[in-house]
């Protein structure tokens, strides 16, 4: 296991890119939280990958991403949510265990993003993989994780979110970045598609673990 100081790039660190994605022209709105001082050793050294990699970058040196005004949420060490405390109920990123899968980041529709460290097989290993709100299947993005922020920051959000621009609890102003929306019917019902679903605002960390679960995790 690798110490602290031998993470820690102070040359070339990886939140210079995350800055400049985030301040980009036409950009999706970004705004980098601040790390909690607590956290972010404690993560940086479970992660045990450099801040010269943009998830060393974000988990040590921010509290988390808030894209399209928090509407995609990407984790870090942050005080109101963290990698770590979003994690561990499933299995990832505890003491000692091996993380074959990372939740990386979430959106306030309950769709869940998670970085594959052998979980979804060694096709994809290495890449993101999406949970989306109205689905029970998770889908290869085909890219690593620094691609899949740079895509959260700048990239056509219309790609995974276009079909809901006139579901109302996506357009409207998003609950904050500890929260997400629980619906019933569930969005990937038959129901919910041909009505419309009640909604309600839970704690997000718990709409993670319950999207795991149904999705067929272990949580605890």
């Amino acid at each position: 296991m690798r110490p602290l100081g031998e993470l820690i790039d102070q040359h070339d660190p990886g939140i210079a890119l995350v800055r400049e994605w985030s301040g980009a022209e036409g950009g999706n709105a970004a705004s980098i939280l601040p790390p909690d001082e607590s956290l972010r050793d404690r993560t940086l050294l479970r992660l045990q990958v450099t801040t010269r990699s943009i998830l060393g970058a974000i988990a040590h040196d921010s509290g988390g991403v808030i894209v399209a005004e928090g509407r995609l949420r990407i984790l870090g060490s942050g005080t109101t949510r963290s990698l770590i405390a979003c994690n561990e109920p499933a299995g990832g990123m505890r003491t000692g265990a091996p993380d074959d899968f990372i939740v990386v980041a979430d959106d306030v529709l309950g769709g869940v993003y998670a970085l594959n460290g052998g979980r979804f097989g060694r096709e994809g290993l290495g890449e993101v993989f999406y949970l989306a709100a109205d689905d029970l299947i998770w889908s290869c993005l085909d890219v690593g994780y620094s691609d899949f922020v740079s895509w959260c920051l700048t990239g056509d959000l219309d790609m995974l979110y276009g079909r809901f621009a006139s579901f109302r609890p996506f357009t409207d102003p998003p609950p904050s970045l500890d929260k997400v929306y629980s619906f019933y019917p569930f969005l990937w019902t038959k129901e919910a598609s041909e009505g419309s679903p009640s909604e309600r605002v839970v704690g997000a960390d718990d709409g993670v673990r319950v999207r795991l679960e149904l999705a067929g995790f272990e949580v605890q």
